[in-house]
């Protein structure tokens, strides 16, 4: 019988990745934000009703004010959560970018350089 893992084979928990790298991962997530609220902003236009005649262009015009902002599933509900993820990526960012540079500042405190 094989043996149970209890835990997985690696480290999932964080990764490592070089200060200047993070930096601009930081700026692309903010304008993939702007991107982000822009589509907010068009899909809110869907929402509006619009008045398309009747039959199958009423029916059209229905769909497409569900889709823009009608709650579960809208455009709207889906883009405002992924850009709620994307603050939360940055923030992760950010955080880790002001440990490196607090330890960067306590390690210059301790070197010493005399002479030449």
């Amino acid at each position: 019988m094989s043996e149970m893992r209890t835990k997985p084979p690696f480290d999932v928990r964080g990764f490592a990745v070089a200060p200047d790298l993070a930096t601009d991962a930081y700026s692309k997530l903010g304008a993939l934000q702007d991107v982000v609220g822009e589509m907010v902003r068009e899909a809110k236009v869907l929402g509006r009703s619009v008045p398309l005649g009747g039959g199958y262009a009423a029916e059209i015009g229905k769909f497409m004010a569900e889709y823009g902002i009608g709650g579960d599933g809208s455009a709207v509900q889906q883009l405002t959560a992924f850009g709620k993820e994307l603050e939360s990526l940055k923030h992760k960012i950010g955080d880790a970018l002001k440990k490196v540079q607090h330890a960067d500042e306590t390690a210059a405190e301790g070197v010493d350089c005399i002479g030449g």
